[in-house]
């Protein structure tokens, strides 16, 4: 009798196992009715813009170059036709063939950058940074128009002192440079 008991607590447990481990396999689950979206569709995929190759592409172009020109002349935004040809040799096939791959909808966006010395905003009659950041992303705008590539398809903004370069001091020289990005325009 008692070997009966066990015979059947034996069997029951194994029975009881047996439904717990089928419930943690995973099930086959049916398609979805139409119009009934999948946990796997509903999810926002976070897709890279086409840009984002060309633009770590260019994330260490600069004018000037911060090595054979450290930076701008202070307070000027001078672009020599000598310098900036030697410069566009080695970086404006990169910048055209980024404007020829991405749609009328992206740009060029140049980026003028300058020192902390002086005010960030104009006072009395101190220009100020942004100023000189502006008018040295529209002078690369435009040696960039004589190397062909469209006006139309180039913005500029400055950025004033709000972004030095990476382990150099505010005040240096090199931090007067404009930088390069392709942005999708509104």
């Amino acid at each position: 009798m008692v070997k009966k008991i066990l015979n059947i607590l034996l069997i029951g447990a194994t029975v009881f196992s047996l439904a717990l481990c089928s419930s943690a396999d995973n099930k086959d689950q049916a398609a979805p009715e139409p119009g009934e979206q999948n946990s796997a569709a509903s999810r926002n995929v976070n897709v890279d813009s086409p840009a984002d190759a060309i633009n770590n592409q260019i994330k260490d172009f600069r004018y000037p170059d911060g090595i054979t020109r450290p930076g701008f002349s202070y307070k000027k935004a001078d672009v020599s036709a000598g310098d900036f040809s030697e410069w566009a040799k080695v970086n404006i096939s990169v910048l055209k063939d980024g404007i020829s791959k991405l749609p009328d909808s992206w740009a060029l966006e140049i980026t003028g950058h300058t020192d902390q010395v002086g005010p960030e905003e104009a006072e009395g009659d101190k220009k100020g940074n942004v100023f000189y950041g502006e008018i040295r992303a529209k002078a690369v705008k435009q040696s960039l128009v004589k190397q062909g590539i469209p006006a139309a398809r180039i913005v500029t903004k400055s950025a004033g002192s709000s972004s030095p370069v990476s382990g150099l001091d505010a005040k240096d020289p090199k931090n007067r440079r404009v930088t390069f990005k392709f942005v999708q325009q509104q």
